[in-house]
């Protein structure tokens, strides 16, 4: 680094010039200060080359002069062929005039530096020790420790090569013996903002910073870099700014690091140049393969890099130490060779798992337009690439259509590509819009028909159903289609219209009954549409069988990719057969390949068994995790399940209005297969919020979608007798008893399925006031939260009797459900269970017993943190309390006993903390 001249008023030269050295220049004045108070001592200073050692010396011997102590200094050089050369020229002693003069030198210099070190404190600065010669450093040795008694100070520098060297040695020997090591590492920000100013007179704007941080915080590189920019003029200077007008770095860099590679050798010149384009870090075996040589045959070459401190290495790869010399060398390849060797290199990392990202990268910039050669190679790349990483293949491929003109042939093959790469890679927004552009050029028919198959299946996974079957049916019109596209038409329109009427499950029994003239892609998807047709009827043993030939019937990679072990895992989870579920969903490996939108299906079948099992918390984890993942589920089958599993889960654990917001928030671009389940925990969620009396005006159309699709009535037991316990509420009997109609006939025609019966129970009992059809579904009913519901409505129906024996029989009902509910960590049930019994004159206590502390969150009780965070959601007292079912009192004395214990005052307060915890 230079010294730098300062402004008048600024700090003196020593502190301006040694910006980011403030440590180690203190510990220079102190070991003056030792030499001045006849406590000499040792101070190795070492750094790689650039570090400022040379300037560190040069200010420490100015600081020296004008505190009056005696200076000696000298310098090694490299290739110097007198022994102890620095030290004699440094003491003004004669070299020895022959060999057998040299064992005297030793004594004769330490006479000479006695004599000095007589008159007052002596100061020995020798720099560059990593070029002295044996006898220089054995003196040193020798005589450092030798004067002990004399106030002699000894600052001395090497450069760290990044390899075991001798003057390396000697430190380490020194500072065993007490010497202090001064390490010149980078600078840090703080210190290059301070030089960009001190050079260039305003404060660096972010990109001239980033540009900068490239020296690795090496002082030589960083002033060159500034003084460049500043005399070539890339730098613009208005408003206190210093902004870049140029990235091209400037020709004193280039001629610096050119002439620091001039001492290498043409060997490891070439291995730098062929490692410079792999990459800022790379492999040695990388580097050794491009070359088309075995590894040992670079050990040299690496190794001269090495000691002068152009590369270092660490246990993974080999890197450039300085971004700035790794540019240098890269931009000092010509464009031609640049290419050709990126082209070469990425053909040979794309055939590692590993590297494809670091192929993709080189093989984008091994390419140009116009170079058919390399754009058709690059094709099979793509082609090859796609399976095992679809977003590295969608990058390849948009590069590739950006490099083929509009008039050129290949041109629509390459936009084939891209759509259906991009659509892999779950961007099928731009997949969408890139086919859709697509169309507004001239295209053969036959490859128009296959982007408008793509363009459904995207469609599809978008839930732009009825665009989809639109894009396959235009498809489908395309006349003497081949058959293996047909198949593609069709299986894009059977996906888009399942579950819709019986035209598509007359299209799909034409397919399975000719199943020997399509392909088994074709067939399995036919399959799939029988079987969701068969669910959506209430026919859950045949929807299952063919579920279960859609499953045999997927042999190929093509037919897994419809995915009927899915299909099949979802009919059993909305059958409540989850251990089967799991078991199918376990061989389903194949079928979440090739769409990250199915990515997030396991873990959303798996939230739905949690449900059902009273797992809520558990339930609503896998389901965030589920519509995390990916670009969320394919929204046929799965599209909202993720969220109706979320809302009901947080329903039940108390948080009405989180409930709401999740239901509220869900985008409705389902099928009407997924929604229809969706729809009922939305109307849940909404009479649980603001009673039966909101769905006024839309309970009975969501009645008849819901009993459309009987399904539903077997994917949540409850949900019948929710039906008719709801349209009790309303006054609409004729809705609870088509509700009860249809659950029975379910049962009728499903007589393996528990649930339905136990459903059609629930329903019954609840219709017609019958104790013996709501003990037989509390009995009966698999899943704890139906069971506690069918409970807790017998217990109401008990009521009625009035006589001591029933209420005996009602209280002891009401405690069954209260215990499951609690188990299950239902709060808001159990409080509604438990207003219930205070009504009886029976109270029952809605805390458990732990030793907490007397104030602080810690202290509050389950009552108490529920009604704080309803009021931190701006609730009021009367809110909470039809929330929590206790009276708006009761509401109040909690919030009394929340305020003393959190030590506060209001509910802005409340509100406050509550939001801190949750941040």
């Amino acid at each position: 680094m230079t010294a730098i001249v300062p402004r008048p008023g600024e700090p003196a030269p020593a502190a301006r010039a040694m910006r980011g050295r403030e440590r180690e220049w203190d510990t220079v004045l102190g070991l003056l200060k030792a030499a001045e108070t006849g406590r000499p001592r040792v101070l190795l200073v070492e750094g790689e080359q650039g570090t400022g050692k040379s300037l560190l010396i040069e200010e420490a011997a100015r600081a020296a002069a004008a505190r009056g102590l005696t200076l000696v200094s000298g310098r090694a050089r490299e290739l110097s062929l007198t022994p102890a050369e620095p030290l004699l020229s440094a003491l003004g002693e004669p070299p020895p005039a022959d060999a057998s003069q040299r064992p005297w030198i030793v004594e004769r210099m330490g006479s000479n530096l006695e004599r000095r070190a007589g008159a007052g404190p002596v100061l020995v600065c020798l720099d560059d020790l990593h070029w002295a010669d044996h006898a220089t450093l054995a003196a040193v040795q020798a005589l450092s420790g030798g004067l002990g008694r004399h106030p002699v100070a000894w600052l001395l520098t090497r450069r760290v090569t990044g390899r075991g060297d001798v003057a390396g040695r000697l430190f380490d020997l020194m500072e065993h013996d007490g010497a202090e090591r001064c390490p010149l590492g980078p600078l840090g920000d703080d210190a290059l903002i301070e030089i960009a100013i001190d050079m260039l007179g305003a404060m660096p704007d972010p990109g001239l910073v980033a540009l900068a941080a490239g020296a690795g915080g090496n002082p030589y590189l960083l002033t060159e870099l500034l003084a460049g920019l500043r005399d070539e003029g890339a730098v613009r200077i208005s408003g206190g700014r210093a902004r870049l007008s140029s990235a091209r770095l400037p020709e004193r860099v280039r001629a610096g690091v050119d002439h620091r590679l001039d001492g290498l050798s043409p060997r490891a010149r070439h291995l730098l140049t062929v490692s410079a384009v792999l990459g800022r870090s790379f492999a040695p075996q990388d580097a050794a393969d491009v070359l088309g040589v075995p590894p040992a045959t670079i050990v040299p070459g690496l190794d001269e890099a090495l000691a002068a401190g152009v590369l270092a290495d660490t246990p993974d790869a080999i890197h450039f130490r300085h971004e700035l010399i790794w540019r240098v060398i890269v931009g000092s390849v010509p464009a031609p060779v640049r290419q050709a060797l990126h082209r070469q290199i990425g053909e040979l990392l794309i055939t590692r798992q590993d590297a494809i990202a670091s192929a993709v990268s080189h093989l984008v910039h091994g390419v140009r337009a116009g170079d058919g050669r390399a754009l058709a190679r690059l094709d099979q790349v793509i082609a090859a690439v796609l399976p095992r990483s679809p977003p590295s293949a969608a990058k390849l491929a948009m590069h590739a259509l950006e490099l083929t003109g509009a008039a050129e042939p290949d041109r629509t093959e390459r936009t084939l590509t891209a759509v259906r790469a991009l659509s892999a890679a779950g961007r099928t927004d731009e997949a969408a819009r890139l086919a859709r552009a697509a169309f507004s050029r001239p295209m053969p028919a036959l490859s128009c028909a296959r982007l408008r198959c793509l363009l459904s299946e995207i469609l599809y996974l978008r839930g732009d159903l009825e665009e989809a079957a639109e894009e396959a049916s235009e498809a489908l019109a395309e006349p003497c289609l081949p058959g293996g596209l047909r198949d593609d038409a069709e299986l894009a329109l059977l996906a888009s219209r399942t579950g819709i009427g019986a035209g598509v499950r007359d299209r799909a029994e034409a397919i399975v009954s000719t199943a020997d003239d399509h392909g088994d892609a074709l067939v399995t998807g036919a399959f799939v549409a029988l079987a969701l047709a068969a669910w959506e009827a209430g026919r859950l043993g045949k929807g299952l069988a063919l579920a279960g030939e859609a499953v045999r019937h997927a042999v190929s990679a093509e037919a897994r990719r419809v995915r009927p072990r899915l299909v099949l895992a979802m009919l059993l989870t909305d059958a409540q057969r989850h251990g089967a579920a799991r078991s199918v969903l376990a061989s389903a490996g194949d079928d979440l390949l090739g769409h990250p939108a199915w990515a997030g299906a396991p873990a959303i079948l798996s939230a739905r068994a949690h449900l059902a099992a009273g797992r809520f918390r558990d339930a609503a984890t896998e389901a965030e995790a589920g519509l995390a993942a990916g670009s969320g589920p394919g929204p046929q089958l799965l599209a909202s399940s993720g969220s109706s599993v979320l809302a009901a889960a947080t329903l039940r654990t108390g948080d009405v209005n989180a409930a709401h917001q999740i239901a509220d928030g869900t985008e409705r671009r389902a099928s009407a297969y997924a929604q229809a389940g969706f729809a009922l925990v939305a109307a849940q969620v909404n009479e649980a919020r603001e009673g039966a009396r909101s769905l006024a005006e839309t309970f009975g159309p969501l009645c008849a979608e819901v009993l459309r699709h009987r399904w539903t009535l077997v994917a949540d037991p409850a949900a019948a007798a929710w039906l008719v316990r709801t349209a009790r509420a309303l006054g609409d009997r004729p809705s609870a008893e088509r509700t009860v109609a249809a659950v029975e006939l379910l049962a009728k025609d499903n007589p393996d399925f528990p649930a339905a019966h136990a459903a059609a129970a629930h329903a019954r009992g609840l219709l017609d006031g019958s104790p013996g059809s709501l003990e037989h579904a509390a009995g009966a009913h698999t899943g704890p939260w139906p069971r506690a519901s069918a409970t807790e409505d017998l217990a109401l129906l008990l009521v009625t009797y009035g006589d001591a024996g029933a209420r005996r029989r009602t209280v002891a009902t009401f405690d069954a459900a209260l215990a499951a509910y609690e188990a299950m960590g239902a709060t808001r049930d159990a409080a509604r269970v438990r207003r219930r019994l205070r009504r009886l004159g029976v109270r029952r206590r809605h805390w458990t017993h732990t030793d907490r502390p007397v104030s602080g969150w810690a202290s509050l009780t389950d009552t108490e943190r529920a009604v704080s965070e309803l009021v931190a959601q701006g609730l009021t007292n009367r809110q909470v309390a039809d929330q929590l079912f206790m009276s708006a009192h009761t509401v109040a004395f909690h919030l009394r006993h929340v305020f003393r214990k959190l030590e506060i005052g209001s509910r802005v307060e409340l509100t406050r903390l509550i939001l801190q915890r949750s941040a």
